[in-house]
């Protein structure tokens, strides 16, 4: 799988899991971020260190780093990949 596919494959199973499993919390790493629901606030927020950004999940996705999708996707190929062949 390249690159371009390996990002596309993160950012679509992330937001499979923050929408449909309804997963809280996406952990990117130390240093990385995490993308998760805010209850009072009904939205989303990206949180990275100094760095705190709100919205829809996939628009926050999309203005992750392509270097930490990556860095997610080697982590957690394994569970990407069965995702992705379901």
């Amino acid at each position: 799988m390249n690159k371009e596919k390996k990002i596309q494959a993160v950012k679509d199973y992330c937001e499979h899991e923050l929408t449909e499993i309804q997963t809280d919390n996406l952990y990117f790493g130390k240093d990385k971020g995490s993308i998760y629901w805010v209850e009072g606030a009904e939205t989303w927020t990206y949180v990275c260190g100094n760095k705190t950004e709100w919205g829809k999940c996939d628009d926050l996705l999309e203005g992750i780093d392509d270097k930490i999708l990556l860095s997610y996707y080697e982590n957690n190929k394994q569970d990407i990949n069965e995702w992705l062949e379901c």
